[in-house]
């Protein structure tokens, strides 16, 4: 009997879990049923509101009514299926960070107000038949704008196309930027083709007398000789417009030695070893040379170099650096003098400094501050070699870069200075050239070397990268047209991107030319390219960063401003990051554009700008990118 009553208990206590179960499983069903309605009504709204226009997303609650085939929105919350309530909440967004009108970053709590986005917060509320509330909620962002890119990332199809048609095109370009080769748009490097060069013309001065030419100087087509004491003239003047037929158009007997010479307007200003080491000649009729002024240092000692400023002339002597004032060239005026370490042998004048090449056993190179020419002062040395007596016995200095010779050492006889700080060099590289070097000029990228080498009395190389100088050509005089000689060392040399003026060791071609059958190397340190016209296509667009790839070094910029326009036509007012034209965008990575200055212009150019202040290195513009958001 106890048996049976624990049976029927036991089935009873079952059937009641099996109808508790069941009706958890009904309620279960329902709800998820109602939820997923209620997910549904959510989804529905959220994907109504992307499709309305911007302009009605107002901050407030709303509800949605489809006329037609068309969302709008109503004031306040609706009833669905005479259950399910509905809301739609449309809120303003704060985010963190602001830049040229750009509002971004993170959506914060208090922030900067970003007008381009909208918080659209969407709620289901209903009482369900599982006898609880229930509640759904869905949140997103929407943002107005879609963020398309216009990129360009070739100019080899040069200028000319003033609208965006084909992709390697562009409106127009300045002499100084380069874009002969496909996706680069740089600067004229200064390439030239010396397995086309070739020595053109020689003269001799004095028949078969050797006559030693001291220094070479070539200015508007016409080359000026300088030369040691002899039995003729000592300053020369020839017409080179023709490097094939050089035509002497006169000369100036001293009867004393010219060491230098330096052309400026119509007057030839001579460093001298006669009783005036100061001399100013009236060149402008060769024919018919007539002194203009002249300048009796202190002493006897030879002035061995010149160069020409503005308002004065700066001479040196064996251990003496002048400043002469040269405002009335008929009248020149001892401004100042100042003490050179040891000998010096040649000078550069480069902005407010001279610097000089001597022979010193720890001042081979010595930077003088001639700001004040009536206050000169000592800036810097350096010792090339330290610990070895040098002589140094030519110098350039061409933007941030000093280049200083040798003669012949155990070490080096070429080398290359930063004087970006004049009054403290830095050794960038250095060449092995084995020779005496007695004179160089700088043209492009290449330094041109005149030596005692009997083989190849003139040398190329390649000083683009100072780390690593590089040889590209050199030049066996003796077997050249018109120089048969043995003998036909460069004592003295002067050249441009087309010729090389030189002097020899030959009687016979004391005055020669090489050419490099250049008419220009086009180097250049600065360059200007404008875009074509982009259409974007849309009325309501604003721009949003601008961003590039290429190469930058040192001392070298690429920089960009743009424009905009209602019409293809501009007008183009480029600006950069401020809205004016005096700033520039100049980071290549995602730089915002001004926001305000462009927004709602359907038209853009940009303008691009290269520069170098790194000697012969250049920058390398490969591509640039502008992101802009259009709303149609």
């Amino acid at each position: 009997m106890i048996e049976l009553l624990v049976v029927i208990s036991f089935i009873s206590v079952m059937i009641l879990l099996i109808l508790n179960v069941g009706t958890y499983n009904n309620k279960l069903r329902l709800i998820n049923e109602e939820r997923t309605q209620a997910l549904f009504y959510a989804s529905e709204a959220t994907e109504a509101v992307r499709l309305l226009d911007w302009d009605t997303l107002v901050p407030g609650d709303y509800s949605l009514v489809l006329l037609g085939d068309t969302w709008t929105l109503n004031p306040g919350s609706q009833l669905l299926d005479n259950k399910y309530t509905r809301n739609i909440n449309i809120d303003l967004v704060d985010r963190a960070s602001f830049t040229n009108g750009h509002v971004y970053g993170p959506v914060v709590e208090t922030g900067y107000a970003d007008a381009n986005s909208r918080k659209v917060t969407v709620t289901i509320d209903w009482p369900s038949r599982a006898n609880t509330t229930g509640h759904e909620e869905l949140e997103t962002y929407i943002y107005r704008w879609q963020a398309d890119r216009w990129t360009q990332t070739d100019w080899s199809g040069e200028a000319g196309q003033d609208d965006w048609v084909l992709e390697n095109k562009f409106a127009t370009r300045d002499a100084g930027i380069d874009v002969a080769t496909a996706g680069v748009a740089t600067l004229m490097s200064g390439f030239l083709d010396w397995d086309n060069a070739t020595t053109t013309a020689t003269y001799s001065l004095l028949g078969s007398t050797l006559v030693t030419v001291n220094d070479v100087f070539e200015k508007d087509g016409r080359a000026y000789v300088a030369t040691a004491s002899n039995s003729g003239d000592e300053l020369y003047i020839f017409d080179v417009s023709d490097v094939n037929s050089p035509l002497l158009l006169g000369g100036y007997n001293l009867s004393y030695s010219v060491n230098a010479v330096v052309v400026k307007d119509n007057y030839a200003y001579l460093a001298t070893s006669g009783s005036n080491e100061l001399l100013i000649l009236d060149v402008a009729t060769p024919n018919n040379i007539t002194q203009e002024g002249a300048y009796d240092l202190i002493g006897d000692t030879d002035a061995l170099d010149i160069a020409v400023g503005d308002t004065e002339v700066f001479i040196i002597r064996s251990n003496y650096l002048y400043a002469v004032n040269i405002s009335d060239p008929a009248n020149p005026i001892l401004s100042d003098d100042f003490p050179i370490d040891d000998s010096a042998r040649a000078m550069f004048l480069s902005e407010n400094y001279v610097y000089v090449a001597a022979y010193d056993d720890n001042k081979e190179l010595q930077i003088f501050d001639v700001n004040n020419p009536e206050n000169l002062g000592a800036s810097s040395s350096y010792d090339i070699v330290s610990g070895s007596t040098l002589t140094a016995t030519d110098i350039y200095v061409l933007g941030n870069n000093a280049y200083v010779s040798t003669q012949s050492n155990s070490n080096r006889e070429f080398f290359i200075f930063d004087v970006s700080d004049p009054s403290t060099p830095i050794l960038l590289g250095s060449y092995e050239v084995g020779y005496n070097v007695y004179a160089f000029s700088i043209v492009g990228p290449y330094a041109i070397l005149g030596v005692n080498n009997s083989n190849e009395e003139i040398i190329i190389i390649d000083v683009s990268f100072p780390a690593t100088i590089n040889k590209v050509k050199g030049f066996n005089l003796k077997g050249a047209k018109y120089l048969e000689q043995n003998v036909n060392y460069p004592y003295a040399l002067v050249a441009n991107c087309s010729n090389i003026y030189f002097a020899t060791s030959n009687a016979n071609a004391e005055f020669a030319i090489l050419s490099t059958q250049e008419s220009d190397c086009g180097y250049a340190d600065s360059g200007v390219l404008e875009s074509s016209t982009f259409d974007t296509g849309y009325d309501e667009v604003v721009y949003n960063w601008i961003a590039w790839d290429g190469s930058e070094p040192a001392d070298t910029d690429i920089r960009f401003q743009v424009a905009s326009s209602n019409d293809s036509a501009g007008p183009w007012n480029f600006v950069g990051p401020d809205g004016t034209s005096s700033t520039y965008y100049t980071n290549s990575a995602q730089e915002f554009i001004n926001y305000t200055h462009h927004e709602n212009q359907r038209y853009f150019r940009y303008k691009l700008f290269l520069s170098s202040q790194a000697g012969w290195q250049v920058p390398i513009l490969e591509a640039v990118t502008i992101s802009y958001s259009a709303y149609p």
